[in-house]
């Protein structure tokens, strides 16, 4: 017959398992023993961390609540079932566990912590600034408060407070690489880069809470501004299409710099768009076996071995090309659309962090552009959702952009392109084209830094429309329906 002590064996096998990195027979051992004692509070406590690590949310509230049942008001309980809610982003129960946790004891301060993260997440944010503040009061040494009260300053544009809490934080935690990088984010918006990229390289520490670039295992080292002459170099692409379609410029510079061989990794969608950059002597699938080289580097680490600054960015356009063979796809469909041919982008992808923030969250708030007379619309993404009504004629290739090489033709036969914060965007901006970019008034992507109307990476093409009032698209759409109703009355003279 299962006996307490058993239970408690078997529980302190699971904690040894878990320590060595065997999950699964830890959570068979954390079975066994609550099948001993079904009133293992601690192993049931344990067990639903490990479940909640793997999204089995609901596994891991009922064990929480059997575990509260047993142990009514414990503050650790209480706060792992918050912190589940929280995860699962079911807000209101979150919210009512931490409320209760600061009934009972008012001078919890991780409760106190927690509901502020709760509402931050919830994009509440005069609210969330409100609890960190609070926090502060009664912690003023909370770095993890500091930071994201520095991260709610930095996303409404309020870079000197933001600054003070980032430098607050990272005077109580001078290593943490959150720190780095929050500070580098918010210093290269500025245009202040000499401070800005060195902290840039926080991106791939390996204590980065959401690491934007992970290290290849190679057995040659990364390059950290050697000599190249006679060299070879590998480049390893990183975070997202439009970043490592923007910072691809910086190839042919290693070359002039003597590099030998350039070799550049890269996913499979980008593969044939990368085969037009100058300067590249052989272009890989990211995941195909590495070469020998002298050196490896990523993409946005050269802007600061290059000691890039607003005046010397690289910014020679177009640095990307589409093939023949594209164009010559895409020229039969493009010729039967009359009058300005504008290209649209409105949602970006769902998973990125800020894509709340940078995508509209209806198609129909580009309604107004319709109104312009002598315009053909043409769809840029892939997946473009329930089509647009009737009245509102809009071509979507859709799955027929096999990938940007693709896209690129498309946009080149194109007058214009009207997008959100997006790889398109960048790609356009790369290949010349004109295009509009419409961007938010909070949590807006560093690289379009601070100019009201224009980009210094794409300069002459590239024209900004940002918010002057978070979350409204619709003040930035009437202006762009204004100034494409001069653009197409133009074309049409």
């Amino acid at each position: 017959m299962p006996t307490p002590a058993s239970a408690m064996r078997h529980y302190q096998e699971a904690t040894r398992l878990l320590a060595r990195n065997d999950p699964q027979r830890a959570e068979a051992a954390y079975r066994q023993a609550i099948r001993a004692d079904p009133g293992l509070a601690p192993a049931l406590n344990d067990l639903s961390l490990l479940l909640k690590k793997q999204q089995r949310f609901a596994e891991a509230e009922t064990l929480l609540i059997r575990a509260s049942h047993l142990l009514p008001g414990h503050p650790m309980i209480m706060t792992n079932l918050g912190n589940l809610y929280n995860d699962w982003q079911r807000w209101d129960e979150a919210m009512r566990v931490y409320a209760e946790q600061l009934r009972l004891t008012p001078d919890h301060l991780e409760a106190r912590y927690n509901l502020a993260l709760a509402l931050h997440r919830q994009h509440r944010d005069p609210e969330a600034e409100t609890a960190y503040l609070d926090v502060l009061r009664r912690h003023p040494d909370h770095w993890e408060a500091l930071l994201n009260l520095g991260v709610l300053r930095h996303q409404r544009q309020a870079f000197r407070e933001a600054e003070a809490a980032y430098r607050r934080a990272a005077a109580l935690r001078p290593d943490h690489p959150d720190l780095a990088w929050n500070l580098a984010l918010l210093l290269l918006a500025q245009g202040r880069f000499a401070e800005g990229w060195p902290l840039h390289e926080a991106r791939h520490h390996p204590g980065k809470q959401y690491r934007t670039a992970i290290p290849i295992q190679a057995p040659f080292p990364k390059w950290q501004g050697e000599a190249l002459h006679g060299r070879s170099l590998l480049i390893v692409t990183e975070q997202g299409f439009g970043d490592q379609i923007q910072f691809c410029r910086y190839l042919p510079l290693l070359k002039a710099r003597g590099a030998s061989r350039i070799t550049l990794l890269a996913p499979s969608p980008l593969l044939p768009l990368f085969a037009t950059l100058d300067g590249v002597d052989q272009i890989l699938d990211k995941d195909a076996p590495l070469p020998a080289h002298d050196f490896w580097t990523f993409p946005l680490s050269l802007p600061w071995h290059f000691g890039t600054t607003p005046e010397t960015i690289p910014a020679v356009l177009p640095y990307l090309r589409a093939s023949g063979e594209r164009l010559a796809r895409w020229r039969p469909v493009m010729a039967d659309l009359p009058g300005l041919r504008v290209g649209l982008v409105w949602r970006g992808d769902p998973r990125h962090p800020r894509d709340h923030l940078r995508s509209l969250p209806d198609p129909a708030i580009l309604h107004p552009l319709w109104e312009v007379p002598g315009v053909s619309f043409v769809s840029l993404q892939k997946d473009d959702g329930p089509p647009f009504p009737p009245d509102r004629p809009l071509w979507q290739p859709g799955d027929a952009l096999r990938d940007f090489a693709d896209t690129a033709a498309l946009i080149l036969l194109l007058d214009l392109v009207i997008t959100i914060d997006s790889a398109v965007a960048h790609l356009a901006g790369a290949l010349g084209k004109p295009c509009w970019v419409m961007l938010p008034a909070h949590g807006c992507d560093w690289r379009w830094m601070l100019a009201p109307a224009h980009s210094p990476w794409y300069p002459d093409v590239m024209r900004l429309w940002r918010q002057s009032t978070a979350g409204d698209w619709e003040e930035p759409v009437r202006q762009i329906t204004r100034a494409l109703r001069q653009r197409a009355a133009a074309a049409d003279r």
